[in-house]
């Protein structure tokens, strides 16, 4: 159990330091007259550079323990949820500059060093050419995502063809790549391999620089979604990346 930070001590020392370093510049401003007027005057200055600093430096660490507590409160409603419920979850946690909570990675092997976000059964497809059109390789995505409930092919779609078969598979997602563990192998997506992510209802498509594209379906998409767009891309692209759009509206 994380322990939350406080807000009443850097709310103290904040409201202190205005009013002790202030009270120490207004005192040394009406003595600028005394021989000493050098000596004088830097300590009016540094007094006066304290008297900002160190109570923004407190605004700081208060606004950021009010965001965890936020956090926590949220935590503390029930277990994660699932499907979109989590992926706005770790959205907003991950745009606050706050790592969620972590998950076991189940049989997939993983680096002890690495911390896992997402775990959970996935339907991995490839798609057949290795520099797909955008367009029509979301409009295959949309048509194999769609053709029956769990993503699976539909051998007379033209389009839906374009992907291979999808394969039932398991996913872990940590803070430095995807790992999808296939019947016959195990499949690394470093975060830094990715240069497009696009995320539709249940399903999430991932571009690479070393391979084919990538199609992800299930109720852990959105979430995968996220953190593609937050490992290759960074923190700030999360208030803006398109990808996310629908998950922000949530918010």
């Amino acid at each position: 159990m994380r322990k939350r930070p406080g807000v009443l001590l850097p709310l103290t020392v904040g409201i202190v330091a205005f009013l002790g370093f202030g009270w120490i510049w207004v005192a040394v401003e009406s003595d600028m007259s005394l021989p000493t007027g050098t000596l004088m005057w830097a300590l009016s200055e540094l007094a006066f550079l304290l008297a900002l600093v160190v109570p923004a430096v407190c605004l700081f660490f208060v606004i950021r323990a009010l965001h965890i507590r936020k956090l926590h409160a949220r935590e503390a409603i029930g277990p994660a949820g699932t499907g979109i419920a989590k992926a706005s979850d770790l959205l907003w946690a991950l745009s606050h500059g706050m790592l969620p909570q972590t998950e076991s990675p189940g049989v997939i092997p993983t680096d002890a060093t690495e911390s896992v976000f997402v775990a959970a059964p996935i339907a991995f497809a490839r798609h057949s050419q290795l520099q797909p059109s955008a367009r029509r390789m979301l409009a295959a995505a949309r048509a194999r995502a769609g053709s029956t409930p769990g993503g699976a092919p539909v051998a007379t779609d033209p389009v839906g063809s374009d992907w291979s078969q999808a394969v039932p598979s398991s996913v872990a997602a940590s803070d430095r790549r995807i790992l999808v563990l296939l019947p016959e192998e195990l499949v690394e997506i470093p975060y830094s391999d990715i240069t497009e992510v696009h995320s539709d209802s249940g399903h999430v498509v991932l571009r690479l620089r070393s391979g084919p594209p990538v199609l992800l379906s299930g109720t852990a998409a959105e979430s995968l979604a996220v953190l593609a767009v937050w490992g290759s891309l960074g923190e700030s692209a999360l208030r803006r990346h398109p990808a996310l759009a629908a998950l922000r509206s949530r918010g």
